[in-house]
């Protein structure tokens, strides 16, 4: 592989840092991480996702937000370990939309999506994206 082959594989495989990020971005990130491992341990992750959110309204919000995400993905929505500083793409692709619909940037946030899901399901997604930025905005 070439240089410039190997270098353009790099860039189009890296992904953001947890570190680099803002911390209430981090903290979104991160309560995505625990919603999931909640869930696969058979709990209901609400309690533990309002005390890393600090909101019980922003934690019902992503809670509905992950499960839209999961019945509109193509695939099972991958996760990074929680002990991992860099976001899997699919995390990366999510806290985008939590930002294009806090900016209700909806051209952007259709973009985003618009190869891998149908209209329908992306409006869906738009508005819980909305929401949830807004209650972490309240936060």
């Amino acid at each position: 592989m070439s240089r410039r082959m190997a270098m353009l594989v790099e860039t189009l495989s890296r992904t953001p840092d947890l570190r680099n990020m803002a911390a209430a971005e981090a903290r979104t990130v991160m309560a995505m991480r625990l919603w999931i491992v909640m869930g696969k341990l058979g709990h209901c992750p609400l309690r533990a996702v309002t005390d890393r959110l600090g909101s019980p309204r922003a934690a019902a919000q992503l809670h509905l937000l992950m499960a839209e995400i999961g019945a509109a993905w193509p695939d099972p929505f991958c996760a990074a370990p929680p002990c991992c500083p860099r976001l899997s793409h699919d995390e990366a692709l999510a806290l985008d939309m939590v930002r294009t619909g806090g900016r209700g940037d909806r051209p952007c946030f259709d973009r985003l999506l618009a190869d891998m899901l149908p209209a329908d399901m992306r409006e869906r997604l738009y508005r819980s994206a909305m929401v949830l930025s807004d209650e972490l905005a309240r936060a």
